[in-house]
């Protein structure tokens, strides 16, 4: 599949010329998606080439690499730039709510014993003429996958209990985290999403970019709390030797509480030792978390380790933990509003051993 998605990551030849590649730069730093690498600026250029392509864009990137910074990027270097752009988390759901929720419902459609006396438009009509980005689209189910497909070929929407089609407006990104995870989608959906494809790097890859992007997040705190808090010549040697497995967002969150506990120069060795320490792996089936570990961190911890350990089953996970699903996908949203990557940052910081 690996192979497939490099053919295909090609397909895409559309002209740009280096003075496109300078605006998307300018447009994307703007909304903080920056880098001076070799990596970056084949995504700036990568962005050009597609920001106005008729077609649907599949976007392929680590958790907490930019994703969604690139997509907007993509939306506000487009002609659709004054239109809306909105994101749906296709894991964020059950399978039953999800599909109102991306395809809309008219009024009088019942399910079980309740009916819904009023129509409610989804997403893919309230994007109008803008964007939708739908994140982690190979956590829809293969039916729904199969409805998206039929949807983005015919350009034709038909709500769930409805029998009259519409037209779809929207240009749709879909993302998705690593090669293999084109493995849950459905072939004919891949092939489809793959005209034309946009990789992001992760931060690992984007040389000295991880210096730059922490000078720019502790200038937005500065400016925020009108300090001028600098880095220790220490933090800076950290900076560049970590691995930074949670990429950008880890880069970000770690700067922040680094800012936090700093009264002079920041130290960010020493808030990158408690990330180091909750990676120590287990042994069989026990996770180890150094004792002092706030609460909330040991549940979100534990409720990622069994996500893992029941490979990504929430049903299952659930049950392990002695709680409703419902009760799951609410602590899981709670995770990704508070800007945690459930499927790819948490998964390099733990490990459980088989």
């Amino acid at each position: 599949m690996s192979m497939r998605y490099h053919q295909s990551a090609e397909r895409t030849s559309l002209p740009f010329s280096a003075s496109d590649a300078l605006e998307v730069a300018r447009v994307c730093s703007v909304g903080g998606l920056l880098g001076e690498s070799a990596a970056m600026q084949q995504l700036f250029e990568r962005i050009a080439r597609v920001a106005n392509a008729h077609a649907t864009i599949l976007m392929i990137g680590e958790g907490g690499s930019g994703k969604e910074l690139t997509a907007r990027c993509i939306h506000q270097m487009s002609s659709r730039a004054d239109q809306p752009f909105l994101v749906l988390n296709c894991g964020s759901l059950p399978p039953s709510l999800i599909e109102p929720e991306l395809f809309g419902r008219e009024a009088g459609h019942s399910e079980g014993a309740l009916t819904h006396l009023t129509a409610q438009e989804g997403y893919i009509e309230r994007a109008g003429g803008g964007t939708l980005l739908l994140e982690d689209v190979p956590e829809l189910s293969p039916d729904l996958q199969l409805k998206l497909l039929r949807m983005l070929e015919s350009g034709r929407l038909l709500r769930v209990g409805g029998e009259l089609e519409s037209i779809v407006h929207c240009r749709v990104i879909a993302t998705m985290q690593r090669d293999n995870d084109a493995n849950r989608l459905r072939p004919e959906l891949f092939d489809f999403l793959s005209i034309c494809v946009v990789p992001v790097p992760p931060l690992r890859e984007r040389e000295d970019d991880a210096e730059l992007l922490a000078n720019y997040f502790l200038n937005v705190l500065n400016t925020e709390e009108g300090t001028v808090k600098r880095f220790s010549v220490q933090s800076l040697g950290c900076i560049q030797q970590y691995p930074w497995p949670g990429n950008v967002r880890e880069l970000r969150n770690a700067v922040h509480r680094a800012f936090v506990l700093a009264e002079g120069d920041i130290d960010l060795c020493s808030a990158l030792e408690r990330t180091t320490a909750l990676a120590t792996p287990g042994d069989g089936q026990i996770l180890r978390i150094p004792v002092g570990t706030p609460l909330e961190d040991v549940e979100r911890w534990m409720i990622m380790a069994t996500l893992m350990k029941c490979e990504g089953n929430k049903t299952r996970a659930a049950a392990l933990l002695g709680v409703s699903l419902k009760t799951l996908y609410n602590r899981l949203n709670a995770y990704r509003a508070q800007g945690f990557d459930l499927s790819d940052t948490d998964r390099q910081l733990i490990e459980v051993a088989n």
